[in-house]
């Protein structure tokens, strides 16, 4: 993961210039005794980027080997958001790679969605597992939304590569909003993702267990939205 951690962010940096966003120190880097927990926390922004954050964490109990990242768009961009999120086990990996679209309209879809196919349509079938019913609107069909066998993960990763690739080229086309009325909805979209991200999504509550449920909350507050 860690290897993937520095691919990821070197993608990025071919195509932005990052600027760091400082975080709080209790949320940057937490630690529990007997190496229970590591969890490190990055943000960064950039030009017509609000947000980009990475977070890797290991677990010794049960272990988990953990590495998030997205990018969030400023709101005078309609462009959706990028994630991936892959949490391995020992025997199983959950994968998650996104193109978040903000509207369900055909012209949206043809625009941003649709070109993630030919990067889908390259890799091995990745079974969908069960999406929970506040992220539906959100899950492109071409998303990854899996939980493989661990032996999937070098693929994975490449496949999490090429798909973060697609994005940022898609993202270095896009032009900003000049309507007015359309700006609005853009970001109205983007505020009601989120808030539901920060609300609804599991792992704020599996982390509550871990580091406590305010920490946890301040994580998705502060961190990931």
């Amino acid at each position: 993961m860690n290897e993937l951690f520095v691919q990821a962010k070197k993608s990025i940096e071919e195509k932005l210039s990052l600027e760091p966003v400082s975080l709080p120190d209790d949320l940057k880097h937490i630690t529990l005794p007997l190496r229970l927990l590591d969890m490190r926390c990055y943000n960064w922004k950039a030009e017509r980027v609000r947000k980009i954050y990475f977070m890797r964490m290991k677990v010794a109990v049960p272990a988990f080997d953990i590495f998030g990242m997205a990018i969030y768009p400023e709101s005078h961009l309609d462009i959706p958001s990028f994630v991936f999120d892959f949490s391995c086990t020992k025997k199983k990996v959950f994968s998650y790679i996104n193109f978040v679209p903000l509207f369900n309209q055909p012209s949206y879809l043809k625009k941003y969605i649709e070109p993630m196919k030919k990067v889908h349509d390259s890799y091995a079938e990745f079974p969908r597992q069960t999406i929970r019913e506040w992220m539906q609107p959100y899950v492109a069909p071409y998303a990854v939304y899996s939980l493989p066998a661990k032996t999937a993960l070098p693929e994975l990763k490449q496949c999490a590569l090429d798909y973060l690739q697609l994005y940022l080229e898609l993202f270095s086309r896009t032009e900003e909003i000049t309507d007015p009325v359309y700006a609005d909805r853009v970001e109205k979209a983007q505020k009601l993702y989120l808030n539901n991200l920060a609300t609804y999504d599991n792992s704020r509550k599996m982390l509550g267990r871990i580091i406590g449920k305010e920490r946890a909350n301040r994580i998705f507050q502060e961190v990931v939205t």
